[in-house]
């Protein structure tokens, strides 16, 4: 038996194959007397019904705390992610052992629970609101963190757009309690042997990134949501490129790295992008975009659902649950 056993919430139920293969006890929620996960009302259900075999054991539970996307069945917002994920932990902390001995009366036994419970996030809750921009608007990135780390032991972070520069982010990782997970560095090697760039040149197109990773890279500046403007020049002539970021959701900006670089005379591109996020409309198809602009060469993870990468360009994908068992 592995020393951990694993709790995949809705966000992260399409990475239950490769845990089972490499050989971990894992669990799901069940789902309501309706089959399914949410209430007519809008209410989400939790349900661990083996919680027993959890006693005295670590415990890893794995969330993607985004919005679905059209891969998943049910509708969720990051909020119901949320919800979901607190439920769980909080359900854990007191289980219960409930019998039904009569109309509406239940006898309920504590249950001993799990000795350590850790969260994994393989994406962030409110990534792009990880502080306050403007006067009087909430920071419910950091809200959301700062309250799952209340409810376990420990809270992995994977590839957070919140920069380790944040004052929470130092704070709580100050504590032990956040840590963050990196999946850009596997996903360049995998990116290197997907397209065979033994030798090649690694770029950002965001500051971030480019001071997180120590790299050179483009300016950046936006518009909107939606539109930006990349600034600067790169020696990359005769070179094979390799962008990374660590999220998009059209791919508009990877794709003007790509036709830039390619006008500043590199021999090839290739894009890694530690996220892709399914826009509410037009996602998937969005996304399918990409993926032909670039000439297939792009490589993401699988830390949320999407049937462009998890299903239909496999070799694309990434599982980052070999980074987690690696990491854990």
């Amino acid at each position: 038996m592995k020393d951990y056993d694993v709790i995949l919430a809705s966000g992260a139920e399409h990475l239950q194959r490769r845990f089972e293969e490499l050989g971990f006890r894992v669990y799901t929620s069940a789902l309501n007397y309706d089959h399914k996960r949410m209430f007519p009302n809008s209410d989400i259900y939790v349900k661990i019904g083996k919680v027993a075999q959890l006693s005295d054991r670590r415990v890893v539970v794995i969330q993607s705390c985004t919005g679905s996307g059209p891969a998943e069945t049910e509708k969720y917002s990051t909020s119901d992610r949320v919800a979901e994920l607190l439920l769980l932990l909080d359900m854990l902390s007191r289980p219960l052992d409930v019998e039904k001995c009569g109309h509406k009366q239940y006898n309920c036994e504590p249950i001993p629970p799990p000795k350590r419970v850790e969260v994994v996030l393989t994406f962030q809750p409110y990534a792009l609101q990880d502080k306050s921009f403007e006067t009087g608007e909430a920071s419910s990135g950091r809200w959301a963190i700062e309250t799952i780390t209340k409810a376990c032991n420990k809270v992995y972070v994977v590839s957070p757009h919140a920069p380790d520069s944040l004052d929470w982010v130092k704070d709580l990782k100050d504590k032990g309690l956040y840590k963050i997970i990196d999946v850009i560095p596997d996903l360049v090697e995998f990116a290197k042997e997907e397209f065979g760039f033994k030798d090649c040149v690694v770029i950002a197109p965001d500051e971030g990134a480019q001071e997180r990773y120590k790299i050179d890279g483009f300016g950046k500046s936006r518009t909107n949501s939606y539109r930006v403007k990349l600034h600067g020049d790169l020696d990359v002539k005769g070179e094979n490129v390799i962008v990374i970021d660590d999220l998009t959701k059209s791919g508009n900006t990877l794709l003007k790295a790509r036709d830039r670089l390619i006008e500043q005379g590199a021999k090839d591109v290739a894009l890694v992008v530690a996220h892709v996020l399914p826009l509410v409309l037009r996602g998937e198809e969005l996304l399918e975009r990409l993926v032909e602009k670039c000439n297939h060469k792009i490589v993401t993870s699988n830390t949320v659902n999407t049937d462009i990468f998890c299903e239909e360009n496999i070799n694309l994908c990434y599982s980052i649950v070999d980074t987690l068992v690696e990491f854990l």
